[in-house]
């Protein structure tokens, strides 16, 4: 490792809730800033419009104030205006000769750019995907999706990866069950809600824990119309104590996406020996072998979301087994350390360069 590498690192601020901040957070917790020189500008927040406006205005003139100072630019970037905002900062990161590293987290980004974008914003799009030096995806289908655009050889798959917590003892139920991601119909919330509905008929002690933020107010109309009151319990955005908390108390996490990438929310979920019932959508089939470490349903498959949430009820072994195996697998291949590890190695190739 090495400090003479100097990196300007573009993203969110780190107070943002969301999991690209989960990201960057865990980057610093692992020490990525103590290995090189690194720099890290926050370019928007969740705030106001104005304060965002402001945000997006501050963090482009410290861009534009640092740029000569290093060598290397990675950008992280979602989907929508994020891919707007981001394409701008990595022109002008090329005009100033800078090594540009492309780091996409948008899980959306696949519907936004072939249904939302005329062809002169796709074609400047992969015009400045195409000036990256690497770009960094989340799985073997997304690479596999940019290589359309891309060559192939610019593409890296890193794994989001997450700091392992220490051994401890875990009671399995299955009825304590927890839902954390935005509160939107994308993630598959009020599905989940709709399943919690024909569960309490049979089993009333069923617990769900809700963390995230967004439709609040549809998902308390729901909570109210369904009867889930006294099954429910919402608690906002979690902190990541709080977070990690209520992952130790809970055995099954459930999040019935219709779009990911990949995930952190899940891999913190397996690092904490709960079972994972999620989507066969993104990246999440190379997180979880449908079976093993959790079990994979159609998106929308509301009767297929019961029935595996009661065959966890109904069958400990079950549970274990694949509580273990959750474990087991976040520990050998996705342990923040050896995503650390990895992006290292790109920087020092293309300083070497």
């Amino acid at each position: 490792m090495s400090k003479d590498i100097k990196v300007l690192m573009i993203g969110p601020s780190r107070n943002v809730k969301g999991g690209m901040t989960s990201v960057v957070d865990n980057y610093y917790k692992s020490g990525l800033d103590k290995k090189v020189n690194m720099k890290y500008i926050e370019t928007i927040n969740d705030k106001s419009k104005i304060e965002k406006l402001i945000k997006e205005v501050l963090g482009y003139i410290e861009f534009l104030k640092n740029i000569k100072k290093f060598d290397i630019v990675h950008v992280h970037m979602a989907s929508r205006r994020s891919t707007y905002r981001k394409c701008h900062y990595i022109n002008i990161a090329k005009k100033n000769n800078k090594k540009v590293v492309l780091h996409m987290h948008g899980g959306g980004f696949k519907e936004f750019f072939e249904k939302e974008c005329s062809n002169k914003q796709k074609k400047f799009i992969m015009n400045t995907f195409n000036k990256c030096d690497k770009i960094i995806v989340l799985s073997h289908k997304w690479k596999e999706y940019f290589s359309q655009y891309i060559s192939s050889d610019k593409i890296k798959i890193i794994y989001n990866g997450v700091r392992i917590p220490q051994d401890y003892k875990k009671e399995l139920d299955a009825k304590k069950m927890i839902f954390l991601g935005r509160i939107s119909r994308d993630k598959g919330i009020y599905d989940l809600l709709k399943a919690m509905s024909y569960l309490v008929g049979k089993y009333n002690d069923i617990e769900l824990t809700i963390g995230g933020i967004g439709e609040e107010k549809k998902l308390y109309s729901l909570i109210e119309k369904y009867n889930l009151k006294n099954n429910v319990k919402v608690l906002g955005w979690l902190n990541e104590e709080k977070k990690f908390e209520e992952l130790k108390k809970s055995s099954l996490f459930i999040l019935p996406s219709y779009f990911e990438a990949m995930p952190i929310s899940i891999l913190e979920a397996m690092s904490y020996k709960n079972v994972i019932i999620s989507t066969n959508v993104g990246g999440i089939p190379e997180i979880i072998d449908n079976g093993r470490e959790g079990i994979l349903i159609e998106p929308g498959n509301i009767k297929q979301l019961y029935a595996t949430i009661e065959r966890f009820i109904n069958n400990e072994y079950d549970l274990k087994k694949i509580s273990e195996e959750a474990m087991k697998k976040v520990k050998k291949y996705f342990d923040i350390n050896e995503s650390i590890c990895e992006i290292y190695k790109i920087y020092d190739l293309l300083i070497e360069k």
